[in-house]
């Protein structure tokens, strides 16, 4: 697949996507189930431990968020692992879909336009990335050098065997490092995927308007004309164009319907952990001192969830912005030379445009600018609120 090939990666490398070119009973197969069985296993008994001592042990406000402060984060994956192995299927059909007609570029121009926007996602993949990996590379590196007491571990949870042993303790110790570096990258991987997928509705959009503007533009009576006599196959072969660019139109709202499905409870999912992360991270730095390693890591861990929801809510906002600009386009192009039916046609396109692409979830959390600010202040009185009961 060479649409989002590098976000993908992330996931292949940690055992959630194993290649589309394998064959299901082949030898590679079987050792990387074996992996992914390590990786997911890893990852949802990390999650239970921690909940069993969010739930049972704390008693504490503070030592709640304290605890919480990781755990959220992999309640959140759990669901990503589990839609990205349910629904592989209707992911691999997105992709092949959009290196196929009528999504792929069909001249250089619109090529140009499609890797604009690849290069686009590929830069926004290295900065979150970026800022991903180094967040977790100082949170699995920074335990060693804490003077953490014998006997407590870097995240709290509840070890139901005995680790008293020097050996047991520390094989939990670095086990635990290990499943929040290897759940890092799979977060990397699965928002990045995500915002890649809603950059390429925003990619085919950008593409059906520079088709349009130039299948008006080259469009001229002069052209068709014959002498006297009108050239109706140059004239038939306009209106096929601009039947095709329609079509192209309704297959880009397809793609945005398959997409939201597939991603629409996750989208939900999100937001809200979102919410509680940011807020507990916020009441855990106002009862740190600035100058300590656990501020820095808490702020770095911040600014990820600000970032893993931002890019969600940009790039949705985006969508909607280039669903609601084909109008625009049309309305600025010089359609008055067309003739009566191609106008009819363009009408029904613009019609169908001022009914925008919004992706949303069970019909309360919306990608957007707007939701992502609405975010921000659901969090900070949710901290208000914990910082009154902390007292």
């Amino acid at each position: 697949m060479a649409i989002l090939s590098e976000n993908f990666r992330f996931l292949y490398y940690f055992g959630i996507w194993p290649s589309v070119y394998w064959h299901s009973r082949s030898w590679k197969t079987a050792v990387y189930s074996i992996y992914t069985s390590y990786i997911i296993s890893s990852i949802y008994w990390f999650t239970i431990s921690g909940s069993i001592y969010l739930l049972v042990i704390t008693d504490d406000v503070e030592d709640f968020s304290d605890a919480s402060f990781m755990l959220l984060s992999l309640l959140a994956l759990c669901a990503k692992i589990v839609v990205t192995i349910s629904k592989r299927s209707e992911i691999v059909e997105v992709i092949a879909a959009l290196e196929n007609y009528p999504y792929k570029p069909v001249d250089p121009d619109t090529q140009m336009v499609q890797d604009k926007v690849d290069e686009y996602i590929r830069l926004c993949t290295i900065i979150y990335g970026g800022l991903g990996e180094a967040s977790v590379c100082c949170g699995t590196i920074a335990p060693f050098f804490q003077n953490i007491p014998f006997g407590f571990f870097p995240y709290k949870a509840w070890v139901p065997y005995d680790y008293s042993d020097p050996g047991i303790y520390w094989f939990t110790f670095c086990q635990q490092l290990a499943t929040v570096f290897i759940a890092a990258n799979i977060n990397i991987g699965f928002d990045t995927v995500v915002f890649g997928l809603l950059m390429q509705v925003c990619a085919q959009f950008k593409m059906l308007k520079h088709r349009l503007e130039m299948i008006i533009h080259e469009y001229s009576e002069e052209r068709i004309m014959t002498g006297d006599k009108i050239n109706f196959a140059l004239m038939k072969n306009y209106e096929e164009c601009i039947t095709e660019c329609i079509k192209s139109h309704v297959a880009i709202f397809r793609l945005f319907d398959k997409i939201n499905s597939i991603f629409s409870s996750l989208i939900f999912i999100q937001y809200s952990v979102s919410s509680i992360i940011i807020c507990s991270s916020v009441l855990l730095l106002s009862h740190i001192p600035v100058s300590s390693s656990k501020f820095q890591l808490i702020m770095m861990y911040m600014l990820c969830m600000l970032s893993q929801i931002f890019i969600w809510c940009a790039a949705g906002n985006e969508a909607t912005l280039e669903g609601q600009s084909i109008a625009r386009a049309i309305y600025n192009t010089e359609w008055y030379y067309l003739t009566d039916n191609m106008k009819k046609k363009l009408e029904f396109m613009m019609f169908r445009s001022m009914k925008p692409i919004i992706f949303v979830s069970y019909h309360i959390v919306v990608l957007s600018l707007q939701s992502f600010c609405v975010l921000l202040k659901t969090s900070y009185t949710a901290y208000t609120m914990l910082q009154q009961f902390s007292y």
